[in-house]
């Protein structure tokens, strides 16, 4: 995983905290919320970066599969 790909973790999880902050209401004690909150955007973030990264392996590796099966069609010619 490269250094670019760490956005895919850390610009969800930003913004779900961000909302989650502005949304806190009073019924639970401050701590508590800030911390119900902090958890939930390290897991949206967990999950979000790492289904993107998953869905890249996936289209790169089908990618990778058609191209080797395109080339080994290529390569077979039938002799006279």
């Amino acid at each position: 995983m490269g250094d670019h790909e760490i956005r895919y973790f850390v610009i969800p999880m930003i913004v779900v905290f961000i909302l989650g902050i502005a949304a806190i209401s009073g019924l639970v004690s401050p701590v508590a919320g800030f911390l119900i909150v902090g958890l939930i955007a390290i897991l949206t973030g967990t999950v979000c970066g790492w289904l993107v990264i998953g869905i890249k392996w996936c289209v790169r590796f089908f990618h990778n599969w058609k191209e080797h099966r395109t080339v080994k069609k290529v390569i077979t010619v039938p002799k006279r």
